[in-house]
């Protein structure tokens, strides 16, 4: 009797073995057709990523490209109060705000006995007076010492900035805060080719 039960047990075992075998093939089918099909679909979607992301990358090319450098060196002005030179004008594109600016930097001397600020005054870009809300200039130099004045020009709420294609004007305001009757401008200008 022990050998049949023992019989019996086997069989039954075999047939669940054999039930779950043919089970777990299905499912194994299932799965490698659902694998196939989410292949197909990762790669379709792949592709279109694939195009996004290369009309991102021609964007982010074009906003490096707006990156533009001119170097100027000229000497605005050169007194007994204080020595001017324009060193360059750049449009930077920054990509970490998604923003631009034009950065206009001047080296400045004070030969003055006193601290003197440099500022931007009356700034026109392509015969157009820029709004003074997206001027940022405003550089203390302490008596005989040398600085970079910089002149940033950005808008912070979006707004485009101009091309800059024809020329740059504006006044160097120069004075004194410890003597108000210190006060000179000098003119800079120039012309884009």
């Amino acid at each position: 009797m022990k050998k049949a039960l023992l019989l019996l047990f086997s069989i039954v075992l075999a047939g669940l073995l054999v039930a779950c075998g043919d089970g777990e093939d299905a499912g194994t089918s299932e799965d490698n057709q659902s694998t196939e099909e989410n292949t197909e679909q990762a790669s379709g979607e792949e592709e279109a990523s694939d195009g996004s992301e290369e009309a991102e990358a021609t964007e982010e090319e074009e906003k490096t490209s707006d990156n533009k450098l001119i170097e100027i060196n000229e000497e605005i002005e050169d007194n007994d109060n204080f020595k001017a030179t324009l060193v360059s004008i750049e449009r930077i594109y920054d990509e970490t705000f998604d923003e631009e600016k034009i950065d206009v930097t001047f080296e400045v001397e004070n030969k003055r006995d006193e601290t003197i600020e440099f500022q931007a005054r009356e700034v026109s870009i392509d015969g157009k007076m820029v709004d003074e809300s997206l001027l940022m200039m405003s550089t203390e130099v302490s008596s005989g010492k040398s600085a970079d004045a910089v002149l940033t020009i950005q808008d912070y709420e979006g707004g485009e900035l101009p091309a800059m294609e024809e020329d740059f004007e504006m006044l160097l305001n120069v004075f004194s805060w410890d003597n108000m009757d210190y006060e000179e401008q000098a003119e800079v200008s120039v012309t884009f080719e």
